[in-house]
């Protein structure tokens, strides 16, 4: 049980990965009517002033939670794919709850510039689960799986609120056919039940970690 426990609890994160890959390459072949990533986050944003967006020479469109600023990658600013166009709107959705003074953001700003770095906890909940095999290494293991578990339950809560902006905005977006914006709302809420199952990865290391303590 507890071999099938760590098997199972790796798979689910791991597969939440790849399959984050293959959804933005899935969806960047999809093209749409929106000029690009820049200005559409500009428009959504429009009633933001302290909000700035600015180019990103690098891979990752970030909202950058100190600076407030939505720092979009090279490849975002300028494509009109869905992923393109979605990937943005999903920081600028962090970026405006943020508007509204969220205590979780609150509360990681004085930790982490951007809130993309907190997906590195998970590979280290993977590498964590496989080196826990007896007692001693549980407990250890439990207390910080338990950590990470809880600030992903948070970030969950954050994109939660996030999505639920962009869906009472997304659709006030003039100039765009009805279907490009649903497609884009379908590619965010599959990012976001993502999350949830890489949530479920780390809980079931909890639940492994708790049944070598028990000697299950």
């Amino acid at each position: 049980m507890i071999d099938i426990l760590m098997y199972i609890s790796n798979g689910l994160i791991i597969f939440s990965f790849i399959f984050y890959i293959l959804l933005i390459i899935l969806y960047n072949k999809q093209n749409t009517d929106i000029s690009n990533g820049f200005n559409t986050t500009k428009d959504i944003l429009h009633e933001y002033d302290s909000i700035n967006i600015v180019e990103n020479k690098g891979y990752l469109t970030v909202y950058d939670m100190k600076r407030r600023v939505i720092r979009i990658a090279s490849n975002n600013y300028y494509g009109s794919s869905i992923s393109n166009i979605s990937i943005p709107l999903i920081e600028a959705g962090i970026s405006a709850i943020d508007n509204y003074k969220n205590k979780y953001i609150n509360f990681f700003r004085n930790l982490i510039p951007n809130l993309k770095l907190l997906y590195i906890l998970p590979i280290i909940s993977i590498m964590i689960n496989n080196m826990t095999y007896n007692f001693s290494d549980a407990k250890i293991s439990l207390v910080i799986t338990s950590i990470f578990c809880i600030i992903g339950y948070i970030l969950i809560k954050i994109k939660n609120e996030a999505n639920n902006w962009l869906k009472n905005t997304i659709p006030k977006i003039k100039g765009t056919k009805k279907d490009i914006k649903e497609k884009i709302l379908n590619f965010i809420s599959y990012l976001n039940i993502l999350d949830k199952i890489i949530f479920i990865g780390q809980s079931l290391i909890i639940i492994r970690c708790i049944a070598i303590i028990l000697n299950f």
